[in-house]
């Protein structure tokens, strides 16, 4: 009998792809992904934008440096050339694209994969509505490329979160889109900042807000536009591909982590027994890509996919956190700040006297002692950004979502052995054990640039900071002790 023949490797023969957000952790692995399994691909083309101070020609010559192009670039190099730069910005009307970028990309595009977003939920509503605008404009472009197979629209499972059960459908969005340009446009910056709250009403950021509103925009376009819309819920460091516990950013779960084995963050408001639907983005790319080999093989109507991972092995908060202790031991870093004393705090109140007391409070001792040798401050600035960041956080980690994936699972059985193989995703048997393992070794190394042969100078530091922290709060009790027999004594 003869093997399956891979029919997402055979879609994506020799289209091009054009691909938002591709400097990003889910962009990287994307590309990656396509130029490794998919080698007869035609081109990808990427969107990027001038940042930092970096032009997006020096962006892209640095994209190739990461960590998770290692394996392409040794099995083969020559892939890398398939990837074409696009200068543009998604902040910009129209994405910034230039008429000789736009003639090509409507000449040559086969393939959209929209996951460009600015990530962060303390954006003002004007941010957030970017990302609403450059979903519209690409679409609109979208309409006009007569080799358009699909256009894949990255979204989140949270962008309908005010509801407690998600299914794979369209929602009512909070706004409609001209209504919120209305808004923006009419308003300055700071009236819009003021009544921002009154329009968010019961969501829980801008860039839910904005993704929910996206999400109607892909709807409206649905009917011209070959649509599919891949929900990742809390996306993480790699699983397997292209090595396990890749990451290339602070943000969420993993930075977490890495913030908590520091001894940097030492509370969380969150529920013990709510889900914490982790999903690595190795996973997450092998979705998208499967979702835009089904779309575009397939004249059925635009299907939305909730990947969740898989809710009969899902972990709660403090499953995962019970999971990812002993790593915090047996992977100790040397630049350990303090001693682990990370918990899980499930009172807001309680929580946030914590804070104040176990961020805030050492945050002002140390610039204090920065002050007097003469340094700049960092301490008091960064923990406020810190406690703001956990803030937000604690919407999605003190509540449980009931999330439909009846497409995900349909999208799975559908595939052959190889894709199954190939652009695997079921996360019904994951060991997460040695995910979590493989996720604080892989922060270690990327994120701290730690190399494992470190690891006992690290366990060394741990053992010194573990008196450290004890003597600390033994002293501060006796300090404590003495101050309220004082008191009793001038009393009594």
């Amino acid at each position: 009998m003869l093997p399956d023949v891979s029919q997402i490797k055979t879609f994506f023969q020799n289209q091009t792809v054009f691909l938002t957000g591709g400097s990003g952790f889910l962009g990287k692995v994307l590309i990656e992904k396509l130029l490794r399994e998919c080698e007869e691909i035609e081109k990808i083309y990427v969107l990027l934008r001038t940042k930092k101070n970096k032009s997006p020609e020096e962006r892209f010559e640095e994209l190739f440096n990461y960590a998770c192009f290692d394996l392409l670039k040794s099995t083969n190099a020559n892939s890398l050339k398939k990837v074409c730069l696009i200068n543009g910005d998604c902040q910009q009307p129209l994405l910034g694209l230039s008429d000789q970028d736009v003639d090509i990309l409507l000449k040559e595009t086969t393939c959209v994969i929209h996951a460009a977003a600015n990530v962060k939920f303390d954006q003002s509503l004007k941010e957030a509505t970017y990302n609403v605008r450059a979903t519209r404009d690409l679409l609109e472009l979208a309409k006009r490329m007569k080799k358009l197979k699909v256009f894949v629209f990255v979204s989140t499972a949270y962008s309908n979160c005010v509801n407690d059960h998600i299914k794979e459908d369209f929602y009512e969005p909070p706004m409609k889109t001209e209504n919120l340009f209305s808004v923006v446009n009419a308003l300055d910056d700071q009236t819009l900042v003021d009544v921002t709250p009154q329009l968010l009403k019961n969501w829980p950021n801008t860039y839910i807000f904005g993704k929910s509103i996206s999400e109607d925009v892909v709807n409206a376009a649905s009917e011209v536009v070959p649509v599919t819309i891949v929900r990742p819920a809390i996306v993480t460091s790699t699983i397997l591909e292209p090595m396990p516990g890749w990451i290339d950013n602070f943000y969420g779960v993993i930075g977490i982590v890495a913030g908590a084995a520091l001894g940097v963050i030492r509370t969380l408001n969150a529920k013990h027994d709510a889900l914490a639907p982790l999903v690595p983005v190795d996973y997450v790319s092998n979705c998208v890509l499967a979702a835009a080999w089904k779309r575009g093989t397939s004249d059925g109507t635009t299907t939305i996919y909730n990947y969740v991972g898989d809710t009969r092995t899902c972990q709660t908060w403090q499953k995962f956190m019970q999971i990812v202790i002993p790593n915090c031991w047996s992977a100790a870093s040397e630049k350990l700040l303090w001693y682990y004393c990370f918990d899980i705090r499930e009172n807001k109140t309680w929580n946030n006297i914590c804070v104040f007391f176990m961020h805030t409070v050492p945050a002002y001792v140390v610039d204090f002692i920065l002050i007097c040798f003469g340094k700049p401050t960092i301490a008091v600035k960064s923990y406020r950004r810190l406690n703001k960041m956990l803030d937000l956080i604690s919407y999605f980690s003190t509540r449980s979502w009931v999330f439909d994936n009846d497409n995900v699972m349909g999208l799975w059985n559908h595939m052959n052995e190889e894709d199954k193989r190939s652009f695997f995703f079921s996360m019904e048997k994951v060991d997460w054990n040695e995910y979590a393992h493989a996720s604080c070794m892989g922060a270690r190394l990327h994120l701290l640039k730690d190399t494992p042969d470190t690891i006992p100078k690290g366990e060394r530091k741990i053992k010194i900071m573990f008196v450290l922290h004890y003597t600390v709060i033994a002293l501060l009790w006796y300090l404590l002790y003495k101050f309220v027999a004082l008191i009793l004594g001038f009393f009594f």
